[in-house]
């Protein structure tokens, strides 16, 4: 894709929902829902559920499990491709930031800390989910200055920041996760100190509160700490939601899913929640599990991080130097500043690696993320791919297919679900029938997904990919419709969304040409 088709498809959703919505208001939105029965529930439950409960769980031999597993995850390489160099296994259509902002939002959304063994059989109703289940930076703020005063600087008002990070020459207030004397993180979620990178991307949001705090203290010198705090928190809440609309969500599930859940019916827009009810489906396991799991094949296997630091590097790998990988859950090495252009498109022509692009959404898992650092990932094998499958069976996910046919949507054939990587290449890939005839007619709901991916962004025959990129590669029918639904309903059972907040539109001050995503978030951060 062009930078003219990218930023011609970013301007389109921006008036959908600057010029249609926010115009004409988005409560007449809210009003003409398709399914209102909705429109009565003012939060999701704090449980798990399901979104296909009438559907069988779909279950295989370990064997068979493993030797999916095998597959998925990719060998290390010998040598990786160089800087400079396009690499084939490389998504264009999306700037690897994106994979990390997915995971800022997954984390706060949802949290599962049980002691888990993958392997017992469990009712996703009966398992509580310790983030709110909004978009709500529940996993920056946490209770508030009240509730989580370890959050905050001494005013109660600006969040604390860690020490002072180097490296960066566009981000010269680049700063750590502020941590305690042990080199933990002071975190509403502990998982965004995962990676330098995801990490990084909280400071940017922390950072971004406080630019909120000084404008308001500057500009209203009577208003009180608390009036402060409140409105300050209220504007990075809806710029956040703004971003994840505008930009994340069309980014990773396109402009023809986004219209069949928010199509236009004459001046209104609609909102069209065909399979998921907030009220009653709690937070399925089907999104949590599956379908949001899509950012794993995202994940590169080394990234450059800024020129202070000579080597591109892993996410994880099994040394204990922290110079060495992107791991977390200890303090950032001080020249360790995430210079964001590496990311995102900031400015000027794109090169290749300059941003660098996420992986494609395919079903293969790049070498380092079969290396997850236990024991904070749990217990269980350090396969991620592993472990989203062994927790597929666990939760009683149904099949992908069954899955599409209920959403009225003709299934894969087996021989269009491939495992490996979505290149031009017949040895990479394979049908999944191929890996073991088990799966025929019933695959893992994950991988049917990532495969859906890849079989709209190529033609596939046969069980291999055959010939070159035909589409952008985001998420299918299936993977997206979820996807979508679920932010949408998301923010339509929460009245303190941008969806009940028609007025607002991003500070002028922060925009691109009317935009405001994530670029122009870390942008405003960045310059301040």
């Amino acid at each position: 894709m062009s930078t003219l088709q990218v930023r011609f498809g970013r301007n389109v959703f921006v008036c959908l929902i600057a010029a249609a919505v926010i115009a004409s208001g988005i409560l007449p939105a809210v009003a003409k829902a398709k399914d209102q029965s909705f429109l009565g529930c003012t939060r999701v439950q704090g449980n798990f559920g399901r979104m296909f409960s009438r559907l069988p769980a779909a279950r295989w031999s370990a064997a068979d499990i493993d030797l999916l597993a095998g597959r998925v995850m990719a060998q290390q390489e010998a040598e990786e491709t160089p800087e400079g160099q396009a690499d084939p296994e490389e998504n264009n259509d999306i700037d690897a930031g994106f994979t990390y902002v997915g995971q800022f939002i997954d984390h706060d959304l949802t949290l599962d800390r049980r002691p888990d063994d993958l392997t017992t059989p469990t009712d996703p109703f009966s398992l509580p989910n310790l983030r709110t289940p909004a978009f709500d930076l529940d996993s920056v703020y946490g209770a508030g200055p009240g509730g989580s005063p370890y959050l905050y600087q001494a005013d109660g008002v600006h969040l604390k920041l860690g020490m002072p990070l180097t490296g960066a020459s566009t981000d010269p207030g680049a700063v750590d996760l502020p941590r305690d004397t042990t080199g933990q993180a002071l975190l509403g979620d502990p998982r965004d100190d995962e990676n330098r990178i995801v990490a990084s991307l909280h400071t940017i949001v922390m950072r971004f509160h406080n630019l909120w705090v000084d404008r308001l203290i500057r500009g209203h010198r009577n208003w009180s700490k608390t009036r402060i705090f409140a409105e300050a928190q209220r504007q990075v809440l809806l710029h956040y939601q703004w971003a994840v609309m505008t930009d994340f969500l069309p980014a990773v599930v396109g402009q023809e899913t986004l219209a069949a859940v928010f199509p236009m019916r004459g001046a209104h827009r609609e909102t069209r929640l065909t399979f998921y009810n907030p009220c009653t489906m709690n937070m399925p396991v089907e999104f949590s599990v599956a379908a949001y799991r899509f950012g794993h094949s995202m994940v590169r296997p080394i990234y450059r991080v800024n020129t202070a630091v000579a080597d591109r590097l892993p996410v994880f790998s099994v040394t204990n130097d922290p110079t060495k990988d992107l791991g977390g859950f200890r303090p950032s090495p001080p020249n360790f500043a995430i210079d964001w252009a590496f990311f995102f498109h900031m400015k000027g022509r794109r090169v290749i690696g300059k941003p660098q692009a996420s992986y494609k959404i395919d079903n293969s898992l790049v070498f380092p993320l079969s290396l997850l650092p236990l024991p904070e990932t749990g217990t269980g094998p350090a396969s991620l791919a592993m472990r989203n499958l062994l927790r597929s069976m666990q939760l009683g996910l149904p099949s992908g297919q069954d899955v599409a046919r209920t959403m009225g949507i003709r299934p894969l054939r087996d021989d269009e679900i491939l495992i490996g990587k979505a290149i031009d290449d017949p040895e990479e890939s394979e049908a999944i029938t191929d890996v073991s005839p088990a799966f025929a007619g019933k695959a893992p709901l994950w991988t049917y997904i990532l495969a859906e991916a890849t079989a709209n962004a190529f033609r596939v025959r046969d069980g291999h990919i055959a010939g070159a990129q035909i589409a952008p590669m985001r998420l299918g029918r299936v993977g997206g419709r979820i996807v979508a639904e679920i932010f949408m309903g998301l923010m339509l059972v929460d009245r303190n969304s941008i969806f009940y907040n028609p007025s607002f539109r991003p500070d002028s001050a922060f925009t691109d040409e009317g935009r405001f995503g994530f670029r122009e978030l870390i942008r405003a951060v960045i310059a301040d």
